[in-house]
């Protein structure tokens, strides 16, 4: 099942893009300030928009992982809620907060309480399809909160359009993406991965831990540039056990970070052999992001497999929920 997804991915994209055709937004007050909520696979596309829009939004965009939203949240910001199943507890409960502020609301979600929710406040739901493991349902999210961005009138310019490009060149990829993740998988075995990447594409390599997290079993780390040069690098000073360190590359780096990273590189392969780079395929940033991150899903994947182990379980979350549930 999750193999068969994680190939979807690129078509999960066209898709979206056609629902994201299907509606219009009116937004009656001026929007100051974006505030995205969500948690784990449903939440990761948020900070994922956040990244792209850096040089393109014309307001504060804020990403809430927790229950509660931040105090200026008021009649002039615009709260997006994204939860796959719309049964998050931690969002449902940031969404009550944004309503009680008087915020414009915006549920992203296959239905669940979220809908309920909004439907009783008279705010904005755009419905995705559902019936799948969020963090297999990426694409869906991920371009409708593009989309209200475009029809919230706060960028100085539209980026979906790069999306349609991206997924085309992810469906031509996809024999090369699977065998440079197979031959990652095969060179990292029984260790835990380190991704070192720049600070835009955080979100990226915390979506391939994540990923890691979930379908593998295992830990994985990260960390980014500049900020890793000014303490975690220090702790190369001797080699790190069991930990595998993959720099990933893309070529719109901050010509600073880049010769940063270049630099980590040479001081992190004087510590250790067990070191590898991956660079990214694209014109443009968004199409090397996605690029990546369908690299990291199929990574993910084969650990899993290459394991022997059931990629869809987790029982450990289930059961958090379910002692949660009990308060």
């Amino acid at each position: 099942m999750m193999r068969n997804l994680i190939q979807n991915f690129p078509k999960q994209l066209q898709e979206s893009l056609m629902i994201s055709r299907g509606y219009s937004l009116n937004f009656t007050r001026e929007i100051q300030n974006v505030i995205i909520c969500g948690l784990g696979g449903s939440g990761i596309g948020g900070e994922i928009v956040k990244s792209w829009l850096f040089n393109s939004s014309l307001v504060p965009i804020h990403v809430c992982h927790n229950y509660r939203i931040p105090y200026y949240a008021g009649e002039n910001s615009l709260v997006i809620a994204c939860s796959y199943s719309g049964n998050t507890e931690e969002t449902l409960h940031a969404v009550n907060e944004a309503i009680d502020s008087n915020a414009m609301v915006v549920g992203i979600s296959s239905g669940g309480m979220l809908e309920n929710l909004l439907n009783e406040s008279g705010d904005t739901f755009v419905r995705i399809p559902g019936g799948l493991p969020p963090r297999s349902a990426l694409a869906y999210p991920l371009i409708q909160l593009l989309e209200v961005f475009d029809q919230s009138g706060v960028l100085k310019e539209p980026v979906k359009d790069h999306v349609a490009k991206a997924a085309n060149l992810l469906i031509s990829s996809q024999s090369e993406i699977i065998q440079s993740a197979r031959s990652l998988m095969e060179i990292a075995r029984g260790n835990n991965i380190l991704f070192y990447a720049e600070e835009g594409f955080r979100p990226v390599v915390i979506r391939g831990c994540q990923q890691i997290n979930e379908n593998s079993k295992e830990l994985a780390f990260y960390n980014v540039i500049p900020e890793l040069n000014h303490n975690e690098i220090v702790g190369w000073a001797k080699k790190p056990s069991n930990l595998f360190p993959v720099f990933v590359r893309n070529d719109f780096e901050f010509s600073k970070n880049s010769k940063r990273l270049d630099l980590t590189e040479m001081i992190v392969r004087s510590k250790s052999s067990d070191v590898s780079k991956f660079h990214a395929v694209g014109k443009n940033p968004i199409e090397q992001a996605l690029y990546t991150i369908h690299f990291l899903d199929w990574l993910s994947l084969l650990i899993a497999e290459d394991k022997g182990i059931d990629v869809v379980e987790v029982d450990v979350i289930d059961r958090l929920k379910m002692e949660l549930g009990k308060n």
